[in-house]
């Protein structure tokens, strides 16, 4: 009799996991969405190709960030660069962009800007990862109103994503999460690899082994990544997401052990912070990642311009309401 209480505790404590999860997706295949405009398709692909002229690693990676903190300006940001050191030595800057609220309260957007340096298997052109993801917030910097807010907003470009920086103290977003006033921070919504798709069946890979029946297979969707604590934002960040494209949303307690951990997300969650990941599921879709294919030429320009519409209106439903 004891075996079997422990073995129904077990299972209602799985079962509070897989509900949960029947319940995270939220995708539209049937829902007619029109086109991005052209003129959105090529202010994407412009945000994509400059960023792409150099490799954004080493001594060139300076050319990616004077762009970005140019742009910041150009639509009236307040812009900072946040200075540190890594553990060998080198410095490296995270690009901030401050809209003050009527309220200290923020939400943070953030994508890494820099990309994989690949060493002799060539040049890392990082098209979807992370220019794709880039651009969106370089055109959400454009979109949002000037006034109005109720929240202040912090965009930041975070520096040292990539390896050998990654999953270290070093990450610029690992720098950025510690100055933090973790009080005043509502949540975070990292955008990370946003430009590729495809609608050939069986091109998704399970984002979770064993939970595939729960996901889309056909890799042409937008996916919204959390644990259980940032559900409520999860929940509103996929709604405005879904009003644009198929948008599948995950909340469980085990992303910390998958790919789909490895963002600048992973540095916030450590404070309490509700944080999330908007992802078109990086390696486990894109067979570019870390290759020297990953170009430019290789990304969804109508998606990607449909994804950064939905996040234009998820933040301004987060910061723009009491």
């Amino acid at each position: 009799m004891r075996f079997l209480k422990k073995a129904c505790l077990h299972l209602l404590t799985a079962l509070t996991l897989v509900f949960p999860a029947c319940a995270m997706i939220e995708n539209h295949p049937l829902t007619p969405v029109p086109p991005a405009t052209q003129a959105e398709q090529d202010t994407m692909l412009l945000h994509v190709e400059k960023l792409c002229e150099h490799p954004r690693y080493g001594a060139t990676i300076h050319h990616a960030r004077n762009y970005i903190a140019a742009h910041f300006r150009a639509a009236g940001w307040q812009v900072s660069q946040q200075k540190f050191t890594t553990s060998d030595g080198e410095t490296h800057y995270n690009i901030c962009a401050l809209r003050p609220g009527k309220k200290d309260t923020r939400y943070i957007i953030g994508a890494h800007y820099d990309a994989c340096d690949i060493g002799d298997d060539g040049v890392n052109h990082g098209a979807d990862d992370n220019a794709s993801a880039v651009a969106a917030l370089l055109e959400l910097a454009t979109r949002l109103p000037k006034e109005g807010q109720e929240h202040t907003i912090e965009l930041v470009a975070w520096a040292c994503e990539e390896p050998p920086w990654f999953g270290t103290e070093d990450m610029g977003s690992a720098h950025h999460a510690a100055a933090c006033d973790k009080e005043k921070v509502l949540g975070l919504i990292c955008l990370e690899m946003l430009g590729f798709y495809s609608d050939k069946p069986g091109s998704q890979p399970e984002l979770f082994p064993g939970y595939g029946w729960m996901l889309p297979t056909t890799g042409n969707f937008i996916t919204v990544v959390g644990d259980p604590d940032s559900r409520e934002l999860s929940i509103q960040v996929a709604h405005a997401l879904k009003a644009h494209m198929p948008t599948a949303r995950v909340n469980l307690p085990f992303t910390h052990g998958t790919e789909l951990y490895f963002s600048d997300h992973r540095n916030y969650w450590p404070l309490g912070i509700p944080s999330l990941m908007v992802t078109d599921t990086s390696m486990l879709r894109n067979h570019h990642y870390h290759e020297p294919t990953d170009i430019p030429a290789t990304l969804d320009y109508n998606r990607l311009a449909l994804v950064t519409r939905g996040i234009v209106q998820a933040v301004r439903a987060l910061a723009f309401k009491p």
